[in-house]
């Protein structure tokens, strides 16, 4: 008499496997690869969307720590303009353009130094932020999947900001900042994060 395999059983138990490696795989039992990302704190200098030149940089893209510019189609999480009441403005991923954007931004009243993890909930996502010098704030970016191992699944960013200088006439802002490249970790410290 021949045994047979049941194929159902067999799929089953081979997603079984994948997950068993995968959580094996992870730090802390957190379902996140590891760290493999230094923090690092950096500055960057960001264009208002009107009134500056062609070609400059307006927006900020937290999944890759970079500036980027919208009207190429680049990605991004948070655009800067300044508006007809010379208020500089930081506008959430919804606000500039993006459609059903989960980027969202957090004001903080806590320093910069001071912050060493980014909250999960409480970001704003439809409203602006004002900025003047020295405003701390919290970002989290879109979900995305880029730059993460294929079970890690579609998931945000994070970084903390605060404004070091303000140019109005210019219309640039320029930020002190630290993003955690690392997928869906939160440690906001230099150094190798953990989660």
């Amino acid at each position: 008499m021949t045994s047979r395999i049941s194929l159902s059983r067999f799929r089953l138990g081979g997603a079984a496997a994948v997950l068993v490696v995968a959580a094996a795989a992870c730090s802390g039992g957190t379902q996140l690869p590891d760290a493999t990302n230094l923090n690092v704190v950096d500055t960057v200098q960001v264009f208002a969307l009107n009134g500056t030149a062609i070609g400059t940089a307006s927006a900020f893209d937290v999944v890759s720590g970079l500036v980027t510019r919208p009207e190429m189609q680049e990605q991004y999480d948070f655009a800067f303009d300044v508006d007809s009441a010379n208020r500089a403005l930081l506008l959430p991923g919804n606000l500039s353009g993006l459609r059903n954007s989960s980027a969202g931004l957090q004001e903080s009243a806590t320093s910069f130094d001071e912050i060493v993890r980014a909250p999960v909930d409480d970001y704003v996502t439809d409203t602006a932020l004002v900025l003047n010098m020295g405003t701390v704030f919290l970002a989290r970016s879109r979900s995305t999947d880029s730059f993460c191992s294929a079970y890690v699944g579609s998931i945000p960013r994070y970084g903390k900001f605060e404004v070091i200088e303000l140019d109005l006439t210019a219309r640039t802002v320029t930020f002190k900042f630290l993003v955690n490249l690392n997928c869906g970790y939160r440690d906001l410290m230099p150094g190798l994060p953990e989660n």
